[in-house]
């Protein structure tokens, strides 16, 4: 890839190059018109040859003459609406006779066809002129970036079309700097606007709407919502969230299953009938524990029920652990205790309420 100045060169050699193709291009065009017109002219209206062609000439050209001239009058400033209105007639004029003065209609359509796309290349010519002219003075925007079909375009067509209008005012942004700056606006906006609807409710409830309308359009939105964004609580925002996205909230646990009786037998049983009861099956927590394995065979010395399997600990509940975090920390608040025990903020509002509604209760006892 080359440098900007070997770039520019290059653009400076392709410009030149277009412009000596353009140039011959229109004077091929304008011979084959020519022919049209003076071959029309002699079989249709029997004019000489020799006054045919000056004729028809005059005719062919006066359109880009009448146009060169309009074009003039725009560099000064002016509209030149008449002279303008006047070279589309004069060139609807010449592809009118074309096609009227044979007989042969496909090639009427040809020597038509050549006219009409002759005014147009020097048409499209004196417009980009006039655009790059203007374009250097600072009178016309300058181009945008080239956004994606698909990417842009397509899926975010209002965000596209906002991206183009800040690559016009600010063009140093290019394509993905005024994409982002495209987001901030429409970001801010929306911003702005509920902060407007939440001001102006609450104004309207103390004063007349009027009155709050005059306050809401006085009040620098921009500033509310930078002071909003400032003091805005993190911290109690994420513990509140934080609370529901606890394992105990996302995957509760089931009850535990009640533990086997002492002395119960785990055969067979005897029904009232006299029937045999099927063998209950033992759980596989229960029947891991009481299955005893090398050192486990020999007595032990710790707790344990007469069939060899140790109680399981009891978990507390979460109105004890509020309980508990609420004696050692007093001046916690509810999200504070929530995020510390990971639950949400309404059970321990709830936990908190029982406990002092309890408490008169036990002093009084």
């Amino acid at each position: 890839m080359g440098t900007t100045a070997e770039l520019d060169a290059e653009l400076a050699a392709t410009v030149r190059r277009t412009g000596y193709m353009r140039q011959l291009f229109y004077v091929v065009v304008l011979l084959v018109a020519l022919a049209g017109q003076v071959s029309g002219a002699v079989t249709a209206l029997g004019i000489p040859l020799i006054w045919a062609i000056p004729a028809v000439g005059a005719l062919e050209l006066g359109g880009i003459v009448v146009l060169s001239n309009a074009d003039v009058r725009r560099r000064l400033g002016e509209r030149a609406t008449a002279s303008r209105l006047l070279s589309a007639a004069i060139a609807a004029g010449a592809v009118t006779f074309n096609w009227l003065a044979h007989s042969n209609k496909l090639l009427a359509g040809f020597f038509a066809g050549m006219s009409a796309l002759g005014y147009l290349v020097w048409l499209m010519h004196t417009e980009n002129q006039r655009r790059d002219r203007l374009r250097a003075k600072g009178d016309l925007p300058p181009t945008t970036p080239a956004y994606e079909l698909f990417g842009h375009w397509l899926r975010h067509p209002v965000l596209t079309l906002r991206a183009k209008s800040v690559a016009k005012a600010s063009p140093e942004l290019g394509l993905y700097g005024s994409l982002a700056a495209a987001r901030v606006e429409m970001r801010r906006e929306r911003q702005h606007a509920a902060i407007a609807k939440v001001l102006h409710r609450k104004i309207r409830s103390a004063v007349d709407p009027t009155t709050a309308d005059i306050a809401t359009a006085t009040y620098d939105l921009g500033e509310v919502a930078a002071r909003l964004a400032a003091g805005a609580d993190y911290d109690g925002l994420t513990a509140l969230i934080a609370a529901d996205l606890t394992a105990e909230r996302l995957a509760p646990t089931s009850p535990a299953e009640p533990a086997a009786e002492v002395g119960e037998p785990m055969a067979e049983l005897s029904a009232p009938s006299g029937e045999p009861v099927a063998e209950r099956p033992v759980p596989v927590r229960l029947a891991l524990q009481a299955a005893p394995t090398g050192d486990d065979a020999a007595p032990s010395t710790t707790p344990s029920t007469s069939r060899g399997v140790r109680p399981a600990k009891r978990q507390p509940s979460a109105a004890e652990r509020v309980a508990k975090a609420k004696a050692r920390n007093p001046d916690a608040t509810p999200a504070q205790l929530a995020a510390r025990l990971k639950l949400s903020e309404r059970t321990v509002q709830r936990h908190l309420a029982a406990n002092r509604a309890a408490t008169p209760d036990t002093d009084a006892a």
